[in-house]
């Protein structure tokens, strides 16, 4: 509604609201006036390490009439500053008031340049830098860069703008921030003066600094030494009057009241519609369609907010006095005044009592502590009484609707414009009746837990967010619209791969619907020893109170309440039967008010299905802090009692699907087919994702397509290496060991790695592996690696207790190294060098890695080469309860249970280790461990 007129280079705002009765476009040159104390400049030595030298803001309140000057230094002290600095920029309302400019200097030691006399002028420019927010404020701004400008001078520039804004008559206010430190500030002052006869109220807020206040010649001064000290940290959850920088006010009005009296004028509209016009015609289709008041008062704000775009005017008075209702319909557009006297004169035409009010739309909750000044404001909107309800319409938001009306803006006081005049009004907190945004998730797993979940959520929006989704539903652009869609669903769902995605708009209701189908990761832990599901997505899980008030000085802060909200969710997830029971863990029931917040939940497991609706509503603006404890409990409380699941028994893994259940993956592999059809042709994100479901379910033919078309559009290192492990699956090692070769090429950290040594092994080839470890030893980072390798070389070669003494070597450096200690034990265990002394490594080896399932399945196989298969049977099995996707380990408990003779139990054991990992089978009988 209004402006800050004057903004300083370095960013501080001063505002002051008054200008003088002669306006003009043409700036001004003259002397300061008689009312303004010069400062000196501060000695260089004073400003050191200060690029702001000086910065004075001294304003004179006066008949009506608000001057303020501005006196500021800077240092050009590096080519930086020179840059930045050495262009001055002066902006001015002339439709009220004028820029008068006194001074631009430059001091290069004990010399002073008068830049002006030299005749150096300032440009005026018109720029309209709020436009792309439909914002016309007819601002000028005053251009210079300074000739002759070097570094190490101080430039300095002086000037007076007045202010005498039309509707104020001769009342007068002035608000400004004072400026505090880290503000690289030597010096300046703020000072306020008016004469002893008007009536002028002053306050500050959260200014730590002494205010002097005198009286001399006839005038009141008010003093601030700046900067002041930096304000205390205040917490962004504290509410925002709290908040507020320093600042200082000034005002004659006497109250709130004055001002309502003041401007109601402006905004009355009797007259304002023309009997007969077009607009007038609107209004009676509107009562045509309905008799209802909250109907008909829906209808209007939907059409001041749809059919009249928002355009700020602020031309000529604009920033306050209104257009009129007609010239709004005219021109199809106006700002928050404009759209709220053309609503306002709909409303009472249509037999609606309703009047305009002020409103402040980021810290309205300080209004009532603050000296009534018409800066307090920075918005206008319609409060409609309706069977004694008070309804607040805003026509420059959107998407209202009868069903929605009763909601409450967080303005938090309004201040009604009447005849006569009245105070503010506080805008009770009243619990939406409409969420918005109910989401509805359908999750299917029907197919199994450990693989990637089929998704199915559609998400309607209501309210202004609606009208957002409005304009998005026009866009041409697919692209656009896609990543716009893409993200929408991803602050419900997170990553996630769409393979369909859908926006609809309904004018009538003005719901926004977003529907989407796709896949997303599996959320279960199937690592715990029961599976586990602490169901996501639940909008509860995100609640919380993240409140730090520990200062003493914020101790007792209240705190701001989100909202208003209200979201509504239905999640259904479908579980895979005949596997396993599913146990439901947690609160089935929840309803509780939590700092100002409504949450219930309602969970229930019908098996295989499990159902949750769950709602979270806002119902407080802030709560007090000294309620802190009980909303920390309550907020640990409820987290800890979400609805979980957990397996009652073991669930089905990717590796797992074979023969008949292998036609489960069916859906989820359509779906993927889907995304790599729709991919770009340079994209291969879609192909790798179906790549990795492939590989993890055992289809090695198709996971080779996949990674030969990756490779096609993407030539990397990672590439090669995932197909070089498909082709060593399907047992094609020369063209592994073909891609080992291609990623050494890429990246010559791959050179030299166990797999490509057992690659040359399988090919016979074990004494180039010796010779790769020689060649290459210099990208080795630290001998236990080289040692390590070189050992696991040595040992295909026929060398293997030369390598088993590589290992020991190290060991007896470095004994209680994990790592060496089973990369020892291990070696012994595939290339049959067990002895009673390697028993204790690798008890070692558990020991030291903490009973890790690798070190526990060395020991397995060195109890198998001893001949204690039993007790090497009770590693596996503990290595498998702990790393179920360990098919290494499945593929030996197989070889240990057949030389048991439990031939049912070992073939179920090897055929699913060699689904999952086929490549195993020709390792493990290089090592002399066939599966027969």
């Amino acid at each position: 509604m209004r402006y800050f007129h004057v903004a300083y280079a370095t960013g501080l705002i001063a505002a002051a609201i008054a200008m003088p009765a002669h306006a003009g476009e043409t700036i001004l040159y003259g002397d300061e006036g008689a009312w303004i104390d010069v400062a000196d400049l501060p000695s260089a030595e004073d400003g050191r390490g200060l690029p702001l030298r000086l910065m004075e803001s001294q304003t004179r309140m006066e008949d009506g009439v608000v001057s303020s000057y501005g006196d500021i230094a800077f240092a050009l002290d590096s080519t930086e500053a020179l840059d930045a600095m050495g262009t001055i920029s002066l902006e001015w309302l002339p439709d009220k008031g004028d820029l008068t400019v006194h001074r631009v200097e430059l001091v290069r030691g004990d010399k002073v340049i008068d830049v002006l006399a030299d005749g150096a002028r300032f440009e005026v420019l018109r720029r309209e830098e709020g436009l792309e927010k439909r914002i016309l404020n007819g601002a000028l701004t005053a251009t210079m860069s300074i000739p002759g400008a070097q570094i190490g001078d101080v430039l300095r520039y002086s000037f007076t703008t007045t202010t005498d804004e039309q509707v104020l008559d001769d009342d007068m206010e002035y608000v400004n921030v004072v400026m505090a430190k880290p503000v690289p500030l030597a010096e300046g002052r703020m000072i306020l003066s008016w004469p002893v006869d008007e009536s002028v109220r002053w306050a500050t807020t959260r200014v730590d600094a002494p205010v002097d206040e005198t009286t001399r010649d006839g005038y009141r001064y008010v003093t601030i030494a700046v900067p002041v000290a930096e304000p205390a940290e205040i917490p962004a959850d504290a509410p925002p009057r709290f908040r507020l920088p320093p600042q200082i006010r000034a005002t004659t009005f006497d109250s709130y009241a004055q001002i309502s009296a003041d401007i109601a004028p402006f905004f009355a509209t009797e007259g304002t519609i023309e009997p007969g016009s077009a607009l007038a015609e609107k209004i009676a289709e509107i009562g045509a369609q309905t008799a209802d008041k909250k109907e008909r008062a829906a209808l209007a704000t939907q059409f001041v907010q749809d059919e009249v775009s928002y355009l700020l005017n602020g031309l000529n008075g604009g920033n306050y006095i209104p257009q009129s209702p007609a010239e709004t319909w005219e021109l199809r557009s106006g700002d928050c005044k404009a759209k709220s006297l053309l609503l306002l004169a709909m409303l009472r035409e249509l037999g609606i009592s309703a009047e305009a009010v002020l409103v402040q739309s980021q810290t309205g909750d300080a209004l009532p502590e603050q000296l009534p000044t018409l800066t307090n404001f920075d918005h206008m909107i319609v409060r409609a009484d309706i069977d004694g309800v008070p309804y607040w319409l805003d026509g420059t938001n959107g998407g209202l609707r009868a069903t929605n009306m009763i909601e409450v803006p967080r303005f938090r006081y309004a201040l009604p414009l009447r005849e006569g005049g009245t105070d503010l009004q506080e805008m009770e907190m009243r619990p939406q009746a409409v969420p918005d945004q109910t989401v509805s998730i359908k999750i299917d797993q029907s197919a199994g837990v450990g693989l990637p979940a089929i998704y199915d959520v559609r998400i309607e929006i209501t309210g202004a967010t609606a009208r957002q989704f409005q304009a998005l539903s026009l866009i041409d652009d697919p692209a656009q619209k896609k990543d716009a869609l893409y993200g929408t669903v991803s602050t419900i769902l997170g990553d996630h791969q769409p393979v369909d995605m859908q926006l609809a708009f309904d004018s009538d209701s003005g719901i926004a619907t977003v529907t989407a189908h796709g896949l997303v990761t599996s959320p279960w832990d199937t690592d715990a020893p029961r599976a586990e599901l602490d169901v996501p997505y639940q909008v509860a899980d995100s609640f919380g109170f993240e409140v730090d008030r520990a200062r003493p000085d914020i101790a007792d802060l209240p705190v701001s309440v989100p909202g208003p909200i209200y979201f509504r969710r239905e999640i259904e997830w479908l579980l895979p039967e005949g596997e396993t029971e599913f146990r439901l863990l947690g609160n089935p029931q929840i309803d509780e008010v939590i700092g100002g917040t409504r949450l219930s939940s309602q969970t229930e497991l019908t098996a295989p299905v499990l159902q949750i609706t769950e709602e979270v509503q806002s119902l407080a603006w802030e709560f007090p802090a000294s309620d802190l404890p009980d909303v920390r409990r309550a907020s640990l409380r409820l987290k800890r009692s979400l609805p979980r699941l957990r397996a009652t028994s073991p669930v089905r893994r990717a590796w797992e699907y074979r023969g008949d259940a292998s036609a489960r993956l069916e859906p989820i592999e359509r779906i993927y087919t889907q995304l790599v059809a729709d991919a770009d042709s340079d994209d291969t994100s879609a192909l790798l994702n179906r790549f990795n479901f492939r590989f993890r379910t055992g289809d090695f033919e198709g996971a080779l397509a996949d990674i030969d078309a990756a490779i096609a559009r993407d030539a990397s290192a990672d590439n090669y290496l995932s197909r070089g492990e498909i082709h060593y699956n399907l047992g094609d090692f020369d063209a592994a060991l073909a891609d080992h070769v291609a990623v050494a090429d890429i990246d010559p950290d791959y050179t030299i790695n166990s797999r490509r040594i057992e690659l040359l092994a399988l090919l016979g080839r074990a004494d180039e592996a010796v010779a790769l470890v020689d060649e290459f030893a210099y990208l080795f980072e630290d001998p236990k690696s080289e040692a390590q390798l070189r050992s696991y070389a040595l040992g295909f070669a026929g060398q293997a207790q030369e390598g088993l003494d590589l290992l020991r070597d190290e060991l007896s450096i470095e004994p209680e190294d994990a790592g060496l200690l089973n990369g020892a034990c291990w070696h012994a265990g595939i290339f049959d060098l067990v002895t009673e002394g390697t028993l204790e490594t690798c008890t070692r080896a558990v020991e030291e890695a903490q009973n890790s399932s690798g070190a526990i399945d060395s020991r397995a196989l060195a109890l198998y080469r001893m001949g204690r298969a039993e007790e090497a049977l009770r590693d596996l099995d503990v290595a498998l309860a702990r790393s179920p996707g360990q098919h290494s380990s499945r593929y030996l408990r197989g070889v240990v249970k057949r030389s048991l003779g439990r031939e049912a139990e070992a073939r179920e054991d090897i055929e699913s280790a060699l689904h999952a990992a086929p490549g195993i089978a020709s390792l493990y009988s290089l090592w002399g461990l066939p599966p027969k």
